[in-house]
């Protein structure tokens, strides 16, 4: 063998050593990213055991970057992107941050990274924001619940799991910033998608 098919074999090794490295690299990203949402399902099923046989954490990572993805505005998009880092945070009644969200402090919080002012009680925000259709909703749309003279819920819309739509909220004492299917509360009534100041 001659000295240039000893370059192209020595390249050719290396770069198969390289694709290997990547791609475990790229799994153990994953691995990391993943392995915190375990412990954050929401009971889809009658038995919460039988929720992590339906979504898996492979399908929240792939949720969140969907819904980054797909999101309508650069402002909703990034407003999905800092919430998702608050998953696992506590339920704060009140809070805005440190240490924990409410609801609204999560929403307020989310917008309020993507330069996008909202008011910060559930109500207010429904009062004041854009309403859409729910059978209209994209990523970072925000879901209320309760009714139109006093919400006491709002969550932000992501996207579908294994055909259940889910939202990111805070959702109540006791309980961390996680997933949600978007039914849950039951008395879903409205959603707004917050916009930049024109």
């Amino acid at each position: 063998m001659g000295v240039p098919a000893r370059v192209a074999t020595a390249a050719a090794v290396a770069f198969l050593f390289l694709v290997v490295f990547i791609s475990a690299a790229a799994s153990a990203v994953t691995a990391a990213i993943a392995a915190p949402l375990s412990h954050l399902w929401h009971a889809v099923a009658a038995d919460p055991r039988g929720t992590q046989s339906l979504w898996s954490a492979q399908d929240y990572v792939h949720l969140i970057a969907a819904a980054e993805h797909d999101a309508p505005s650069p402002q909703a998009a990034t407003a999905i992107a800092f919430a998702a880092k608050q998953i696992g945070r506590p339920y704060i009644w009140g809070g805005t941050g440190n240490p924990g969200y409410d609801c609204s402090g999560l929403t307020q919080a989310a917008y309020r990274s993507a330069g996008v002012d909202i008011p910060r009680v559930a109500t207010a925000q429904y009062v004041e924001g854009v309403k859409i259709e729910l059978d209209s909703l994209r990523p970072g749309d925000l879901a209320f619940y309760g009714s139109t003279a006093f919400a006491h819920h709002v969550a932000i819309y992501l996207g579908v799991v294994r055909g259940v739509p889910v939202v990111l909220d805070a959702p109540a004492p006791g309980e961390v910033v996680r997933f949600d299917p978007l039914t849950s509360g039951g008395d879903l009534f409205a959603a707004t998608r917050p916009t930049a100041a024109q």
